[in-house]
């Protein structure tokens, strides 16, 4: 004696439309129905929510993947060695082919290997300065360089970036023009 639901949407007279579940119940042994209706307004407005949200999420993520796209083609084309440190372990988590050419490696060989790297001695107070003067302020100036290596003096940078929770320093090391 009891149908199967069904969704009945209504227009109302400003041309909006409203969705009722009906279910129809036979009264008794005659051929008389009642139907039962449930205004399905509320579930609908959370639906459009959860669609909209997932939309937004979707825009979201595709809006980030093209971002990450960007910094890739920029970290693996800039002229600049980049290197991306750990802050917390001193690791090197990340660098660009620059980085590869100037270490004579490539860079997965320097990914895990522990910043400073390859640097006189000199170089590496200059380093260590620089570094606790970025922990405090974020950022600093650039401060001449050497690799064990290399004779040429270079232009080392650090700045501090924040990501997924970690921080990680960002050093550039760029060859000194002549001045």
């Amino acid at each position: 004696g009891v149908s199967p639901r069904r969704q009945v949407n209504h227009v109302a007279p400003g041309g909006a439309e409203f969705p009722v579940a009906y279910t129809a119940v036979r009264l008794g042994a005659g051929p008389n129905l009642v139907a039962i209706g449930r205004d399905l307004r509320g579930i609908a407005v959370l639906q459009q929510r959860l669609v909209e949200a997932q939309q937004a999420m979707e825009r979201d993520y595709w809006r980030m993947r093209h971002i990450e796209t960007r910094y890739r083609l920029l970290f693996q084309l800039s002229s600049e060695a980049v290197l991306v440190v750990d802050v917390a372990t001193m690791k090197i988590i990340d660098a660009n082919p620059a980085a590869g050419r100037l270490f004579a490696v490539t860079p997965k060989r320097l990914i895990g290997r522990t910043f400073p790297l390859d640097l006189t001695r000199d170089s590496e107070r200059v380093v260590e300065e620089l570094l606790a003067t970025v922990r405090s302020s974020g950022r600093s100036e650039e401060a001449p360089v050497r690799l064990e290596s290399q004779q040429a003096e270079l232009r080392l940078g650090v700045s501090l970036v924040r990501q997924d929770g970690s921080s990680l320093f960002l050093v550039r090391l760029l060859a000194r023009h002549a001045e």
